[in-house]
């Protein structure tokens, strides 16, 4: 098994010039379930997005909705059908 070692240019934050520490695959914090490559200083940025995000609008991973949750409002739900 060969190992990639990933620099600053794979970096998927790569174009704002200000990469910081070594470059990883991080795990996924989307829907998606892709990983993509972030420095150590984009990742942390990045986890502080996610934080921000949840407290604005609630962890759209809970199983429990958000109080400012209407399911009347579009006809939809906030757990996946069964």
């Amino acid at each position: 098994m060969t190992t990639e070692t990933l620099t600053h240019e794979d970096c998927l934050d790569h174009r704002r010039g200000d990469c910081q520490g070594e470059v990883e695959f991080r795990m996924p914090l989307s829907p998606s379930g892709r990983a993509f490559p972030r420095c150590d200083k984009h990742w942390s940025a990045r986890l502080d997005e996610e934080e921000r995000i949840n407290d604005r609008v609630g962890n759209w991973r809970s199983d429990v909705a958000p109080d400012w949750f209407d399911p009347t409002l579009a006809g939809e739900r906030w757990e996946e059908d069964e």
